[in-house]
């Protein structure tokens, strides 16, 4: 109706019908497009706030993973360096006897634990990780996910590390279990100290435990930071 009409006005010659005409046709396609553009900003800033939800959920349940891991990790060290020290010192005197069995047990455990990066991957793939319109806590991000993967990366080289010093104790410590479910938690040593604290192969080797499992933990602790911070924005 509106193209008839110009046609009309311009056989008429009547040319502020025409502007009029124009005006009104522009104006309607721009309010269209306007009206268009809020209602997918709407949509999308909907769709941003569900997924940093996840964000959040996905931030406690790391943190609740750290909570749970990080004070096994900070005992096994501990228990780690009294060895080293007994072995160092070439006496048990002074130092947990239970302590230095734990660190027989498990001198090579060095646990990783997957963090959860669901949310996080989500804002990347939608491009809505600009929307976030927090600067600090997009920077954290990036850094908790570069933090990890570093970790990932050297985690198995310290593990084969770690192996050395199982080798170096199995000589001289006989292992068993303590209960009759013969799970992790069960494990027990029998061994001659004087024997132990005369290889210094083996006091090496232990030496060297203490310096993976300490370096470990403080990336483990680094990146539990960064959870804590990223945690603390989310709320804000």
């Amino acid at each position: 109706m509106i193209a008839h009409r110009i046609t009309t006005a311009i056989r008429k010659v009547d040319f502020g019908t025409l502007v009029l005409e124009v005006f009104v046709l522009i104006s309607g396609i721009l309010l269209a497009l306007s009206v268009d553009r809020w209602n997918q900003d709407r949509l999308d800033a909907i769709e941003t706030r569900q997924i940093v939800q996840r964000l959040k959920s996905d931030t406690t349940r790391n943190l609740a993973m750290f909570d749970s891991t990080l004070p096994g990790m900070q005992d096994n060290l501990a228990n780690i360096k009294t060895l080293f020290r007994a072995l160092d010192a070439g006496t048990m005197a002074g130092e947990d006897p239970e302590a230095i069995e734990s660190a027989m047990a498990r001198i090579d455990v060095v646990p990783s634990y997957p963090l959860i990066f669901a949310g996080y991957e989500e804002l990347i793939a939608t491009g809505r990780l600009r929307q976030l319109d927090d600067p600090v806590l997009v920077d954290l991000l990036g850094k908790q996910r570069a933090q990890y993967e570093a970790g990932q990366a050297v985690v198995g080289y310290w593990r084969d590390l770690i192996q050395e010093v199982t080798k170096s104790l199995s000589q001289h410590v006989e292992y068993h279990f303590t209960t009759e479910q013969m799970d992790e938690s069960g494990i027990g040593v029998r061994f001659n100290f004087s024997e132990l604290a005369a290889d210094r192969v083996l006091r090496n080797h232990v030496f060297e435990a203490v310096d993976i499992h300490g370096d470990w933990l403080g990336m483990q602790t680094g990146i539990y930071e960064i959870t804590r911070e990223i945690d603390a924005r989310l709320k804000e």
